[in-house]
């Protein structure tokens, strides 16, 4: 019975201190986030009855209540002319979406990832009435929607082809392979984490592959045509390949040395002709040379 009154005079508490009967908040359980997008996570309260206007305290914490890490925080004031109205400014990617003079502290979270998926907890602090907070909080959850992203021809180590087919979502949806009718159903192996997935099969060559999967706006589907690889007809073994090239080499060499050889040869003939020309004119000036000179000497 004492345990009864020990929970009960915490949940007193809980709220703020003051009769649970004279606040009242309404916060969704949970709220489902699509990665990459802004969410909002609703918050309304019901203050106890004011005598005057008060100064709003906004708070918005995560984990725990109370005693969490505070993500936002906010405060209004009676006079919207006093500085420190700052209820309307961003704090990183968490900003007031609500107005709390119409007791609403909706939070915007934008960008939204999955380090966001926690509890959050959203708390009211007037200056002369109190402050209440939630117990139980708001889960965040974030969702992937389904979608194909490729099909693509994958080699493993060991050499096997496998056709492939990535997909994400959160859960990653069901791949579904169409194969042509005269092919029964290969095995398919599955590797998956919290919000993508991989789906391959084993390869049969010149075969139409197609993979699809339900998809928020209904079928989504890709497809691959895989044709195996011909070897060329009349295909040079390598051995044949490098005695050609060899020999190809070495008769390119012979034919420069010869080349070399006959152009030297050529070029000391041409030298030995014009030696043999010279002498010969020579001898032939030296005859006619002798001869004028006796013709002299007989006149």
């Amino acid at each position: 019975m004492e345990l009864v009154y020990v929970l009960f005079f915490f949940f007193i508490c809980s709220a703020g201190c003051l009769p649970a009967s004279n606040w009242y908040m309404t916060v969704p359980d949970m709220v489902t986030g699509k990665l990459g997008k802004d969410v909002l996570l609703p918050c309304n309260f019901t203050p106890p009855a004011q005598k005057e206007q008060e100064s709003l305290t906004v708070i918005w914490r995560t984990k725990f209540h109370y005693t969490g890490p505070v993500i936002f925080s906010c405060l209004s004031k009676t006079d919207m002319s006093e500085t420190g109205q700052n209820c309307s400014k961003s704090h990183g990617r968490y900003s007031l979406l609500g107005n709390p003079r119409s007791n609403n502290i909706s939070l915007r979270i934008k960008d939204v990832t999955f380090m966001d998926e926690k509890t959050y907890f959203c708390r009211i602090q007037l200056s002369k009435s109190g402050s209440f907070e939630t117990l139980t909080g708001t889960r965040l959850n974030i969702h992937v929607a389904p979608e194909l992203l490729s099909i693509y021809i994958q080699t493993r180590a060991s050499g096997e082809q496998l056709v492939t087919c990535d997909v994400k979502g959160s859960p990653p949806p069901t791949v579904m392979w169409i194969m042509p009718e005269n092919i029964s159903a290969p095995s398919v192996s599955v590797q998956s984490t919290c919000c993508s997935a991989s789906s391959s099969i084993a390869y049969k060559p010149n075969t139409n592959y197609t993979c699809q999967i339900h998809g928020e706006n209904g079928l989504q589907h890709q497809t691959i045509y895989f044709q195996a690889a011909t070897e060329p007809k009349g295909q040079v073994s390598w051995p044949l390949f490098f005695t050609f090239v060899t020999l190809s080499g070495v008769f390119c060499i012979v034919s420069v040395i010869l080349a070399v050889l006959y152009i030297k040869g050529l070029l000391g003939i041409m030298e030995t002709t014009q030696h043999s020309r010279a002498r010969d004119l020579f001898q032939k000036n030296e005859v006619t040379y002798e001869n004028t000179n006796i013709i002299r000497n007989c006149i």
